[in-house]
């Protein structure tokens, strides 16, 4: 675990030893310290990192430069960004030029636990208000999709519901759809789009509308 707040990170690690599975090898309050500790022959399976690391008059720095810095030591580790809040643009590079996860630090301790389990998997978790956070820009604006014309009007609308994080129920009630009909929609988007999971699909619409701006 890598955070400059003491109080976070210690409370975390409580969290965590107590937690069947999962073991802390450490917790480090800069780049710098869990730097040397990695030249030291650290080992560990995921790394947590807060994105904003300090003032570098205090030996701090960005999240994403530290992950740079593991992938090089670390290739195969898993990597989560647990932090308060970043811009869209930072998030976009988390999620596609670096390949780590994203956790926001507002969302409940229970779904921490799993994107640790899934990142240990090997699987990248995207939490549902980051994806939020990637798609405010689109408010009141027609999706990238329904520019494309790749996705009909309910299409869309299932889709943007999906990266609200809505259940199947809830979807189902906001267009005034069955469940099974919202189902049906899904299957659809999974075969429009190449994937086989609703995370999947957040990844890809989030992709795609980056790389539309880029």
């Amino acid at each position: 675990m890598v955070d400059d707040h003491m109080l976070f990170r210690e409370s975390l690690r409580r969290l965590l030893d107590g937690e069947t599975g999962i073991h802390v090898v450490g917790d480090y309050s800069s780049s710098e310290n869990v730097l040397q500790a990695l030249r030291r022959g650290l080992r560990f399976d995921v790394a947590l990192l807060d994105y904003d690391l300090g003032p570098p008059e205090r030996n701090g720095s960005s999240g994403l430069d530290l992950a740079r810095q593991i992938r090089a030591v670390s290739p195969d580790a898993g990597i989560l960004m647990v932090t308060a809040g970043m811009d869209t643009t930072l998030l976009r590079q988390a999620i596609k030029q670096l390949g780590v996860g994203v956790f926001l630090k507002t969302e409940p301790t229970g779904e921490l636990l799993l994107a640790i389990q899934k990142t240990m998997r090997g699987e990248q978790w995207i939490s549902s208000r980051a994806s939020l956070a990637l798609l405010s820009e689109q408010v009141g604006q027609k999706s990238d999709s329904e520019e494309r014309g790749d996705f009909n009007e309910r299409e869309s609308r299932v889709l943007q519901a999906v990266l609200e994080g809505k259940t199947n129920k809830e979807i189902g009630a906001q267009i005034g759809l069955s469940e099974s009909a919202v189902k049906a929609v899904l299957q659809r988007l999974f075969e429009k789009t190449g994937v086989r999971s609703r995370s999947q699909l957040v990844r890809y619409a989030i992709e795609s509308r980056g790389a539309r701006r880029e």
